[in-house]
């Protein structure tokens, strides 16, 4: 049986996601987590919308268990990379680094 060298599968990012919850250093980040939503879209370009009416849109690409994304709004932006710690077909965890603590934001498809 062969095995996919990709964990994920960029047909399964794509669509609306909606946080539901935001750890850091594993407890719950005080955050209005209904303004935190990503959508993927087929062409490889996705939309951030964050708190503090924070926005970024690009392009992204998955390389095995990372997923990167290049903000082409925000002067002076560089790739980001982050880790996908579950991508189910309603479900996307990702781990990240936020100011040297880990952060994990928890989504569900909308």
């Amino acid at each position: 049986m062969l095995v996919s060298c990709a964990p994920y599968d960029q047909d399964k990012l794509v669509g609306s996601w909606q946080a539901i919850s935001v750890l850091e250093e594993g407890e719950p980040l005080g955050v209005e987590t209904e303004v935190i939503r990503i959508i993927f879209s087929p062409d490889a370009s996705y939309s951030y919308y964050s708190t503090l009416n924070y926005e970024e849109s690009g392009s992204y690409y998955l390389d095995s268990k990372y997923l990167f994304t290049t903000d082409t709004i925000n002067q002076a932006s560089t790739e980001k990379a982050v880790e996908i710690l579950l991508l189910t077909e309603d479900s996307l965890h990702l781990k990240m680094m936020d100011t040297g603590k880990e952060r994990i934001l928890k989504m569900v498809r909308k």
